[in-house]
């Protein structure tokens, strides 16, 4: 038996049958297939990453390094040229670049390997090839991957492409719910007609398509804001241009509203200039990322040839022999002998077993291929989902932007002028104003006032009450409303002393007659008028009260005020001002009883005319 074969030959490619498991020997790779590193990357695919200006473009340099995806990777096969990349610190960031978590992404790429990802079938190049391993790079998506070469006992008529191209064709699909059935030598996990390369052209054309209309969408936003700045610029004009007449207040009232809506619209208007800036951020980007979706698109469909197979051609071969296998095999059950030299059914089985390698290594690199296809295509996919996630995020940041100072204007205004009272302006106004009076200031009233001489001895009203009048020449009593004061006995028609006295008698020209006694028929008391007086002189006057009581009160009241002293009558009106306001009706008699003296106390109907008098009278009373 031939002994195993080294993991890689010696062109640098690894082994894809390199199984310790497969006591199967390889022969050197033929001088059509086996190809260095170095032919690999002067492949027709590399020529566009290293070939058509890309690594001197600033765009796919830019992309390169501020791509999201590109952020936190490095690819496996060009460490260097990843790590330099990595290297050189971003100089293009935009004004609307927001931090992005790249977990957000949801790509299997970005989130990096694990044990959850994408699965692959155990295939020799699945299991050996590192390509899914790769992250995103703008420039070396469509890059070949050395890891895998024909057997040399394949004669492969077709392309001489690199072996490390991808798929967007998911393998699982072509995976079978019969485990036999996987490991039959009639079955193969791969489709084995068809274009993939057109497929992706065709997926990546749509994504061109995509990107146009954003660009166009985007375009219309940077529209709108440069027209939005434009009118924030007048509106704010006109804003700063309202002043606030004389009167109102200077803060605290409504020209608060006018002041928060000036830095709402001058904080818009920051933004608004920011937006329209949109264009070197977002459209740019998005522009030049769709022209080189168009280049990719070429090298895409440029791998075609590496898809031309002879698989089915490998398997009917494979049929063949294992038929004629059988055959023997059922000829030696017949007649041993009948199966010798090359007819040997052990001879038979080898044959079958180095074709089915030779079907198996056709299958695998036609796996690969399917495998690097689709894991190219991911890889660019990663960049434009991330490239339209960036725009996305740019005017995401916009609108939060806009919204934020929209909201604090509100509720600036909400808890600050819009809640004010609505009296607020006018009592500022009425307040500072001469011309009108503080609403604060209570309404007075005529008992709250003081004035000079008011509380004098002489201004004081010792008692005041009804009493009744005997008249000169009718004989009749006539009620009245007497007034007591430290030197007159005023006569009042009602208790109203609006009015003018009907009569005033000075006490010091006065002299204090007799009384009735307690238990007559009238209560009356008498004053006579001094001869050296100048008026009433020798006069005599009759006051009757209702009650004997209120009669002697009176009586004690007149008798001191012209009896005693000057520095006694002062005394005794100091100590009795206060109870004027309670003193009571109060009449005279001098103990003699007349005709005129069956006639009833009729102060009640002057106390009735009095306040019916009284409640015609009304002042205007404040709201």
């Amino acid at each position: 038996m031939a002994s195993h074969a080294t993991s890689t030959t010696s062109a640098g490619y690894p082994n894809p049958n390199s199984d310790p498991t497969q006591n199967l020997a390889y022969p050197p790779p033929p001088s059509h297939t086996a190809r260095t590193p170095a032919a690999l990357h002067s492949d027709a695919f590399d020529a566009p990453a290293n070939g058509n200006g890309h690594d001197h473009d600033p765009y796919s340099a830019h992309l390169r390094q501020n791509t999201l995806a590109n952020a936190h990777t490095s690819h496996p096969i060009y460490p260097q040229q990843a790590a330099s990349s990595l290297a050189v610190p971003s100089s293009n960031h935009g004004r609307f670049t927001e931090e992005w978590d790249a977990s957000q992404r949801g790509s299997s790429i970005i989130d990096g390997h694990t044990a959850n990802n994408m699965q692959r079938s155990n295939s020799y190049a699945s299991n050996s090839g590192e390509d899914h391993l790769s992250l995103p790079s703008r420039g070396n998506t469509l890059k070949k991957k050395s890891s895998l070469r024909r057997n040399a006992s394949l004669k492969r008529s077709g392309s001489r492409r690199s072996m490390n191209a991808g798929s967007v064709r998911s393998l699982a699909l072509q995976s079978t719910s019969d485990p036999d059935e996987a490991h039959s030598a009639f079955h193969c996990p791969v489709p084995t007609t068809g274009n993939p390369t057109e497929v992706l052209a065709n997926r990546f054309q749509s994504w061109r398509k995509v990107l146009k209309d954003l660009i166009a969408y985007y375009r219309e936003i940077q529209s709108h804001y440069e027209t939005k700045a434009k009118s924030l610029v007048k509106l704010a004009n006109v804003a700063n241009n309202i002043s606030t007449p004389a009167g109102f207040l200077a803060s605290g009232g409504l020209v608060d509203a006018m002041e928060i809506l000036r830095v709402y619209h001058k904080d818009s208007i920051v933004e608004a200039n920011k937006a329209r800036e949109i264009e070197e951020d977002v459209i740019l980007a998005l522009t030049g990322l769709r022209s080189d979706l168009h280049q990719k698109i070429k090298e895409i469909k440029s791998l075609s040839g590496d898809f031309k197979n002879s698989v089915e051609k490998e398997m009917d071969a494979t049929r063949k022999l294992v038929k004629s296998l059988q055959e023997a095999i059922g000829q030696s059950d017949a007649d041993p002998a009948s199966t010798t030299g090359k007819q040997d059914p052990y001879l038979l089985r080898l044959a079958v077993d180095r074709q089915v390698e030779r079907q198996i290594d056709e299958e695998n690199y036609l796996h690969q291929a399917y495998l690097n296809l689709e894991a190219s295509g991911r890889e660019l996919e990663s960049i434009v989902v991330g490239e339209i996630q960036k725009a996305y995020n740019a005017y995401a940041g916009i609108l939060k932007r806009e919204s934020d100072a929209a909201y604090n204007a509100i509720d600036e205004l909400r808890i600050g002028p819009i809640a004010m009272p609505k009296d607020t302006e006018w009592t500022h106004f009425v307040q500072k104003d001469d011309h009108f009076v503080d609403p604060e200031i209570p309404v007075r009233s005529a008992d709250q006032i003081h004035y000079p001489g008011q509380d004098h001895l002489t201004c004081q009203e010792i008692r005041a009450g009804l009493l009744e009048r005997k008249s000169k020449y009718l004989k009749s009593y006539t009620a009245g409303w007497y007034v007591l004061s430290p030197t007159h006995l005023h006569e009042f028609k009602s208790a109203d002393k609006a009015q003018a006295p009907v009569m005033s008698l000075y006490l010091p020209e006065q002299k204090l007659g007799s009384h009735s006694s307690e238990g007559g028929s009238s209560n009356k008391f008498i004053l006579k008028g001094r001869q050296a007086g100048s008026m009433h002189r020798g006069h005599t006057w009759v006051f009757r009260a209702e009650t004997h009581d209120t009669m002697m009160a009176w009586y004690a009241d007149v008798k001191a005020l012209t009896e005693k002293t000057p520095q006694e009558r002062s005394d005794f009106v100091r100590h009795t001002r206060s109870l004027s306001q309670s003193s009571r009706r109060s009449v005279s008699s001098d103990g003699v009883v007349d005709e005129e003296d069956d006639e009833p106390f009729s102060a009640d109907t002057v106390v009735a005319a009095e306040t019916g008098s009284k409640s015609d009278i009304r002042r205007p009373q404040p709201v």
